[in-house]
C-alpha cells in the first residue's frame, strides 16, 4: 500500500501526539484563575454562572481540551443535562479564545527553554485595525531587545479580554546561536 503507514494504521516515522515524547505530555493545563475571569468577563456573552465558570475552568485546564479543540469542548460541555440552555457557538468562541491563551502560554514556556533564547518578539496577525494596546505592545521597545522584544521576565498578557490574542509570537534568539 503506497503512501500509507504500516499495516496496523499507525503512521509512518517517529510522530507521536504532535512530536511530543510522552515525558513532556502534561496532565494539567496553564491556564491562571485570574486570566481565565478576565476573559470570561471581558467575553460577556456567557451566565455569570459560579457553577458554569467552575466547570469551564476545570476542563479547560485538563489535558483533553488540547486533544478535543474548542468546537468538540463546546459539545462536550453542553451535553451535560444543566447546560442545555448555553449557545454552543458563544461556549465554542470562548473555549478558542482558552485555546488560544493557553497555547500560547505553552508555547512561551518551550521558547523559554530553548537554548539561546533570549525572549519573544510580538508582532500583530493583521495589520491595521488592532487596538492602541496591542499596538503599544508591538511597538514598544522597553528592554533595549528591539521594538516588540520581551525577555521572557516581562512577558505582555493578551491585551484584549474577552478576545484572541492579535499577537503572533517568534522566538528571539542570542546573536550567534542557532
Amino acid at each position: 500500500m503506497r503512501g500509507r503507514g504500516p499495516r496496523d494504521g499507525s503512521p509512518r516515522g517517529g510522530v507521536v501526539e504532535a512530536g511530543i515524547p510522552p515525558q513532556e505530555r502534561v496532565d494539567f493545563l496553564p491556564l491562571p484563575e485570574p486570566i481565565f475571569y478576565l476573559h470570561y468577563y471581558g467575553f460577556g456573552r456567557l451566565p455569570d454562572d459560579p457553577c458554569l465558570q467552575e466547570q469551564i475552568l476545570n476542563f479547560a485546564r485538563s489535558a483533553d481540551f488540547l486533544r478535543d479543540m474548542p468546537r468538540a469542548s463546546a459539545k462536550r460541555l453542553l451535553a451535560s443535562p444543566d447546560r442545555a440552555g448555553l449557545c454552543e457557538e458563544d461556549l465554542a468562541g470562548f473555549l478558542k479564545i482558552l485555546f488560544s491563551e493557553i497555547t500560547r502560554r505553552m508555547y512561551i514556556e518551550a521558547a523559554r527553554k530553548r537554548p539561546g533564547a533570549i525572549g519573544v518578539q510580538f508582532s500583530l496577525t493583521g495589520s491595521g485595525h488592532a487596538a492602541p494596546e496591542a499596538m503599544a505592545v508591538v511597538s514598544a521597545d522597553a528592554h533595549g531587545l528591539g521594538a516588540g522584544v520581551y525577555p521572557f521576565t516581562h512577558i505582555p498578557e493578551n491585551s484584549c479580554p474577552g478576545a484572541e490574542s492579535p499577537f503572533v509570537i517568534r522566538v528571539v534568539m542570542k546573536k550567534g546561536s542557532d
